[in-house]
This record gives C-alpha cells, structure tokens and sequence, in this order.
C-alpha cells in the first residue's frame, strides 16, 4: 500500500473545504433569503473557492464539486441582492468559467483523458 502524506497546503485546503461548508450551510440555513444570509453565503463561496486553489486535487469529481459549490454561493449571493434571475445566471456562468480556467481543469482533463474507458 502507498500512503501519501498531506503538505500543509493540502491540509490548509481541506480546512478550507470543512470551514466554507459551515459557512455556506449557516447561511442557508439561518434567515434564508435575507442580505445577510447572502452575504455569509459569498463569504462561504470565496472560502470554498480558495480551497480549490490550494488543495488541487487530482480527482476532477472533486474540483468539479468544490467549484460547483462555490459557485452556487455566488450564485445565491447575486441572486438575494439583485432578485433578478438573468444576472444570476450571467454571474454563475461567468465564476464557474474563471475558478475553471483560473485552477486548470481543462488542462487536469486533457492530461487524464488516456485514463478514460474508450469503445474499441
């Protein structure tokens, strides 16, 4: 068996992941639908963002989970303060594509497609 040992920056994100889901679900959850509701849910989206950055895992179900979460946070976010559903939309679409680009999922797919089941 092989273990592999966290580096800090790896256990910083982890703590990152725990601390912006207490966050985001305390927002959800406490006085939902208020401004300050919204405000700790975008507090809660840039910390599962930055855990993201830092953690960079290998496993792209994962990253795609982190950045989906976060970008719901913004989402809400934008959402609470505009009530408008277009501007919720282009805000969602618009972070999900920067945290995409921005952490290099698209380069983590290309390098792992020769790992993916092909029809032969």
């Amino acid at each position: 068996m092989k273990t592999s040992r966290l580096t800090f920056l790896e256990f910083f994100g982890y703590l990152a992941v725990a601390l912006g889901a207490a966050i985001e679900l305390y927002a959800l959850f406490s006085n939902p639908g208020s401004k300050l509701s919204g405000d700790n849910m975008f507090g809660g989206a840039v910390v599962m963002a930055l855990a993201v950055a830092f953690i960079h895992s290998k496993h792209l179900i994962f990253n795609l989970i982190l950045i989906g979460l976060s970008t719901l946070g913004f989402a809400y976010f934008t959402f609470i303060h505009t009530q408008n559903w277009l501007w919720t939309v282009v805000l969602g679409v618009a972070v999900a594509a920067f945290l995409i680009y921005f952490f290099g999922i698209r380069s983590d797919v290309r390098r792992n497609q020769s790992d993916w089941f092909h029809f032969n």
